[in-house]
């Protein structure tokens, strides 16, 4: 409506027509607001829905970073767990050869040891004879 129109009907209509126009404009200034807070609203939400987006996208990225080094880390020490068996076996294996060589050595001492003995028993037996020898 332009202007004449609308003076034309407030001077000529009744009381109520002039109340009607005003409701008509309050209601279409009510609409922009309306319509510019609906707008702010929806870019707040989307501000927020892309903070929020960003956030978990970092915490997400943190998460996984941190089981990623949790999974090298257990790794490691399983490398490093197998490592020190592997080392420790090979090591008792060893131990084992040795412990084997000197019961060897062992028993060939206590041969000796045995040879020995009898030796000194035979020389004591021919002494105590050559003593019996002498005496008779």
């Amino acid at each position: 409506m332009d202007e004449m129109n609308l003076v034309d009907l407030l001077v000529n209509s009744s009381p109520l027509a002039g109340f009607a126009i005003y409701l008509v404009l309050q209601n279409k200034s009510m609409s922009k607001k309306v319509d510019e807070i609906n707008d702010k609203s929806e870019s707040r939400s989307e501000a927020m829905t892309d903070r929020f987006e960003s956030r978990e996208s970092s915490l997400r990225e943190r998460y996984d970073k941190v089981i990623s080094d949790l999974q090298l880390e257990k790794d490691s020490l399983k490398d490093e767990s197998q490592a020190t068996i592997s080392m420790l076996s090979s090591k008792l294996e060893s131990l084992e050869r040795q412990i084997g060589e000197i019961e060897k050595k062992f028993d060939r001492i206590m041969a000796s040891l045995e040879n020995l003995s009898n030796v000194v028993q035979e020389l004591r037996i021919k002494d105590i004879a050559r003593s019996e020898t002498k005496n008779n």
